[in-house]
């Protein structure tokens, strides 16, 4: 069975800085968690901790119940059976497709290695590209190409860093996918690192929140974007509307705290017809599937992500109400 890989407290300092600080991570096989957070967060530093690029300062690095990483004892990266894949597909010039594929397979006997570059470049659509040289392909194929070299040797687990970022968005999804889809039915541990909610939300089965080199919250991506521990974290994964509860018209919020902070998802922001509480239309704009509206309470500015709806122009007066599911309350202050 494929076992977990996972962090243990793990600190990493440069100088007096601690990058990462005190993180305890476990990656479940056949899932794909998402490491999300800002830049400086500590995202790429813990991959490089689980790659065995760096050393731990504190704590553990395990695969299974095997120690990797410790203070003062590194396992060689190159004997961690760990995949990786980064935004640069560091694909050889030299070597066709397929043997680019091949290259991490030379434990193997030749015909077996290029059976096997093939059935990956295959599963990933690139058997026509096989005898393609790096040059010759689109930067869609060279990372399939680079993720089929990453998965062809069967790692007991797979790192990506900003794998997708530098495509073109009109491949990114056809290619994330079909990258995705391969690691899931590989059934390791993966870590997708990202700054990019929306990707992180759609493609992840559990999500890790990192901030200034702590682990703010991890779980399943549902319920991450819906039962937030922070403000931090609600901020996060998407744009929110804040507002303290004094500043909200009465009848929209009830039982808050004066002082206390609210959290509204833009989609958490609904039309309702029946509702007393009434918001002047600023702007509405087309975002593709939802309009985006920007209204006016009483002076309180709002922002709202609904279904298109053609009847709904600037100046209008209409009724809202606030989804109670993609509403969060914190204390005064609270980050």
């Amino acid at each position: 069975m494929t076992a977990a890989l996972s962090a243990h407290l793990v600190t990493r300092r440069y100088g007096e800085r601690a990058v990462v600080d005190g993180v305890s991570l476990s990656l479940p096989p056949g899932q794909i968690t998402a490491l999300l957070g800002g830049s400086g967060a500590g995202k790429s530093t813990l991959l490089r901790l689980f790659a065995g690029l760096e050393g731990v300062d504190e704590g553990e690095i395990r695969l299974g119940a095997d120690i990797l990483s410790a203070p003062g004892r590194t396992l060689p990266a190159e004997k961690r059976r760990i995949g990786l894949i980064f935004q640069d597909f560091a694909l050889f010039p030299h070597l066709t497709a397929a043997r680019n594929v091949a290259f991490g397979l030379k434990h193997l006997p030749k015909a077996e290695a290029t059976a096997r570059a093939q059935a990956w470049l295959a599963r990933l659509g690139l058997e026509p590209r096989a005898a393609a040289y790096p040059h010759e392909l689109s930067g869609g194929e060279q990372q399939r190409v680079a993720i089929a070299r990453a998965l062809a040797p069967e790692p007991a687990a797979i790192l990506m860093d900003e794998p997708f970022s530098g495509l073109d968005p009109s491949l990114r999804d056809s290619v994330r996918d079909a990258a995705l889809d391969a690691i899931r039915a590989a059934g390791i541990p993966a870590l997708l690192v990202t700054h990019d909610p929306a990707e992180a939300l759609e493609h992840a089965d559990r999500i890790a929140i990192m901030s200034q080199g702590k682990l703010l919250q991890e779980g399943p991506a549902r319920e991450i974007y819906t039962q937030p521990v922070s403000a931090a974290v609600a901020g996060a994964l998407g744009p929110v509307n804040r507002f303290t509860a004094g500043d909200v018209p009465a009848g929209l919020l009830t039982g808050q705290a004066p002082g206390a902070m609210i959290l509204v998802r833009p989609e958490g922001v609904c039309i309702d017809p029946a509702s007393g509480i009434r918001a002047r239309v600023l702007s509405a704009r087309m975002t593709g599937p939802l309009t985006r509206l920007t209204l006016d309470l009483n002076g309180l500015k709002m922002t709202a992500l609904v279904p298109p709806v053609t009847e709904i122009v600037p100046g209008m007066e209409i009724g809202v109400r606030l989804d109670p599911a993609l509403t969060f309350t914190f204390a005064s202050g609270e980050v």
